[in-house]
């Protein structure tokens, strides 16, 4: 799977997460969901650093 597609997929998870968390009543369950949306939102922030961070060095000249 494409790199562009696991973001989709990810920000999909977190609106999804976001919008359902009001509906769960039970503590373990979200507290559960609360931090895999936290996961996801770190990783896709990571991707975001990754990818400015390469695109800089991509940038530099060379010499």
């Amino acid at each position: 799977m494409a790199k562009d597609e696991h973001v989709l997929k990810a920000k999909d998870f977190a609106e999804r997460a976001e919008k359902t968390l009001e509906e769960v009543s039970d503590p373990g369950a979200k507290a559960q969901t609360l931090a895999l949306l936290a996961l996801t939102h770190a990783v896709l922030e990571t991707g975001y650093d990754i990818d400015n961070v390469r695109n800089a060095i991509e940038e530099m000249p060379v010499g």
